[in-house]
């Protein structure tokens, strides 16, 4: 199921690191007009079973397995808006795994890995508080899911397929001020995106529980 599990967080840690080495100079000239929050998250994916069309029915017995995965996110908080109403991209993925009898063969068990990555657009309002912080946001934007190892009746290609669409997510949390400059954070989301591929159609709901670490410029 997990053909790559360390590539993830390998990928987002990289490019955490890229962006605050090329972008800080841009963001220390921004901090004297705005806060500016970077920080990279850990992710536990927990999606609904419903929504699974396959094969032209819908199997009363899909299984979409629960995930993990990493991601990223910058935020933007002018101080001309109280350093309250921020705005700001995330870039995040994590695994999954559908499973469901086939309507085409009678009893017969199919699966494939499922993957998923969105990068979204965040608008988000927080209390800035001293200790804590707490937030809440909504976000849209690209978002893909990826098939890998599909072991699917009437399927040619079993390697890989992608399907594109819109996601939409709202999330809630709160951030634990370490320093002036470091602040731990944990946060609720709740993610939906609707993908088609050959054979299979998914209405993806999920909510995810995220655990980080982060930097304020």
């Amino acid at each position: 199921m997990w053909p790559f599990p360390l590539a993830l967080p390998a990928f987002f840690s990289f490019s955490l690191a890229l962006i605050i080495f090329l972008l800080q100079p841009v963001w220390v000239t921004a901090a004297e007009t705005a806060d500016i929050d970077v920080g990279l998250y850990a992710l536990g994916a927990f999606p609904s079973d419903q929504g699974l069309f396959a094969q032209g029915g819908n199997p009363s017995d899909a299984r979409i397995a629960n995930g993990a995965g990493a991601g990223i996110k910058a935020s933007v908080f002018p101080h001309g808006l109280g350093n309250i109403i921020g705005i700001g991209l995330e870039s995040s993925g994590h695994g999954s795994e559908i499973s469901f009898s086939s309507p085409v063969n009678a009893g017969s068990s199919v699966s494939t890995n499922l993957w998923v990555f969105s990068s979204m657009v965040n608008l988000t309002l927080r209390y800035p508080g001293n200790a804590f912080v707490p937030y809440i946001g909504v976000g849209g934007g690209y978002s893909s899911g990826v098939l890998s190892h599909a072991d699917i009746p009437g399927r040619s290609d079993e390697d890989f397929e992608g399907s594109w669409a819109f996601g939409s997510q709202f999330f809630g949390g709160v951030q634990g001020n370490l320093t002036e400059k470091v602040f731990l954070f944990s946060e609720y989301k709740y993610f939906s995106a609707n993908y088609h591929w050959k054979q299979l159609a998914l209405d993806f709901r999920s909510q995810s529980v995220l655990f980080g670490i982060g930097l304020r410029f």
